[in-house]
C-alpha cells in the first residue's frame, strides 16, 4: 500500500474499509491524485480485487456531484479533501429528497468507532395486514 502522506493513507484506509463492509467503490480523483490512486487500483486487482469492484473516474467535484444523482451511491468518503468541500457536499446531500446516505470525512476514516458507516442496513418490511395477516400478533397484542 502507499504510505507516502497521511492523505495517501487516509485513501488506502477508506478504500479498505469500504471494500472490506462488501461496498463496490467509485473513486473520483483529482488529476493531481490520478497517479496516486491508478497504483493503488493496480495494487488491489494484483492482489484479486475484481475489476468492476473499484472504479476510477476523474473530474473531482463536479464528478463527485453527478455521481450523487444516482441512488445506487449509498454513501460518500472524503478523504483528504478540504473543509470547504465538506460543508458543500453535506449541503448538498442534506437537500437530497432520497435516502438519507453518510458523508464520511477524512477524520471519521481512522476511527474505529466509525466503521460501522460503511455498511448500509437494508430492511425488507411486509405489510401483513394488508396481505390478510393478523398485524396483532406482529405488535405483540395477543
Amino acid at each position: 500500500m502507499l504510505a507516502n502522506s497521511a492523505a495517501e493513507d487516509q485513501l488506502a484506509l477508506a478504500l479498505c474499509a469500504a471494500l472490506v463492509a462488501g461496498n463496490s467503490v467509485a473513486l473520483v480523483v483529482t488529476e493531481a491524485a490520478q497517479a496516486q490512486a491508478a497504483a493503488l487500483h493496480q495494487a488491489l486487482q494484483r492482489a484479486g480485487l475484481a475489476a468492476e469492484t473499484l472504479q476510477l473516474l476523474s473530474g473531482g467535484e463536479a464528478c463527485l456531484r453527478a455521481l450523487l444523482d444516482d441512488e445506487r451511491i449509498a454513501g460518500v468518503v472524503l478523504a483528504g479533501a478540504g473543509a470547504a468541500l465538506e460543508r458543500r457536499l453535506w449541503r448538498v446531500m442534506a437537500a437530497d429528497k432520497g435516502a438519507i446516505r453518510p458523508l464520511i470525512t477524512a477524520q471519521e476514516v481512522s476511527a474505529a468507532s466509525q466503521q460501522y458507516r460503511f455498511s448500509a442496513e437494508q430492511t425488507l418490511t411486509i405489510n401483513t395486514a394488508a396481505a390478510g395477516g393478523n398485524a396483532a400478533l406482529l405488535a405483540g397484542m395477543h
